[in-house]
């Protein structure tokens, strides 16, 4: 083919666009919403899942040990505690160093318990844990060890962040399908009617011996330059929402959340890959929902 009839065909093409603008804003709309609701699902995926590994490092179990437990018995409890999978590391509290923090956290009112004639706070373990959701299975592992009186920990914190990342990945991977086949066929028939439109030219075309290329690849064109044209708009609204967001979790929240939220990834670092894959998938669906267009209503 000349570069002249190729140039002639990509003109054609994009031409058609505007021809078949009211189709065309529906296309493009229809597949910059799939886009959309793609990007926000990998975004939100990827930043629980940063955010998850934050919460991991900051949540602790109490392993309360029985009173009279001796210095051997103590090794042997730290022992089995670092043998458990799930165990990141682990810190023992004496009940010595217990009262004096209990003091040290009291202020000036910890002068108080000087006259306990006894110390009521346990000698206590710190465990950090590798995978919250483990959490309450953990739990009952820990309490088993003999001189163990209790495990202090919560399993909400866990049960939350577990259950967010099964709704996210179940529900985004649903309507990520289902957008994809509306695309496709709102694509599909913005091709059909530009066909439609132009029926009898394809007729004249073929009668003086058009190939089949030269009458499809306009088509094609049309589907691939609607799908770029919605990965462009829903690239820069992810972006806009992506920073308007972050500033707002980061702001006027306590410190724990905000801590928390300083974990959200830069969308710097993730821009490359987020637009790439919007490029792909835009084109590729585009063009795709052209092609099965033309196969059923172009018959050359």
């Amino acid at each position: 083919m000349r570069g002249s009839s190729f140039r002639y065909l990509m003109k054609t093409g994009i031409r058609n666009l505007w021809r078949n603008r009211v189709m065309a804003f529906t296309s493009i709309g229809v597949l910059t919403t799939c886009l959309l609701l793609v990007g926000a699902t990998y975004l939100l995926t990827l930043n629980v899942n940063n955010m998850v590994g934050f919460v991991e490092q900051q949540t602790e179990m109490s392993v309360i040990l029985e009173e009279g437990r001796t210095s051997v018995e103590i090794d042997q409890i730290r022992t089995e505690l670092l043998a458990n999978d799930n165990v990141e590391s682990i810190e023992f509290i004496s009940s010595a160093q217990g009262l004096e923090n209990q003091k040290a956290a009291m202020g000036d009112d910890g002068i108080l318990l000087d006259g306990l004639p006894y110390n009521p706070i346990p000698d206590v373990f710190t465990v950090r844990v590798k995978d919250i959701s483990l959490t309450v299975a953990t739990q009952e592992q820990l309490r088993r060890i003999e001189g163990v009186e209790t495990v202090n920990a919560s399993g909400e914190v866990a049960d939350t962040f577990t259950s967010l990342q099964r709704v996210i990945g179940t529900v985004g991977s649903a309507v990520i399908l289902a957008l994809g086949v509306i695309s496709l066929v709102i694509i599909a028939n913005t091709i059909r009617a530009t066909i439609f439109a132009r029926r009898k030219e394809i007729n004249i075309m073929k009668f003086v011996g058009a190939t089949n290329s030269f009458i499809r690849i306009p088509f094609l064109v049309e589907g691939f330059m609607l799908g770029l044209i919605s990965a462009i708009i829903a690239f820069l609204a992810v972006w806009c929402a992506y920073h308007y967001l972050t500033q707002a979790l980061t702001t006027d929240v306590n410190s724990f959340l905000q801590a928390m939220f300083a974990h959200i990834i830069p969308f710097e670092q993730l821009s490359l890959d987020l637009g790439i894959f919007f490029g792909v998938t835009g084109t590729v669906l585009g063009t795709f929902g052209s092609a099965i267009s033309i196969r059923n209503h172009v018959r050359v």
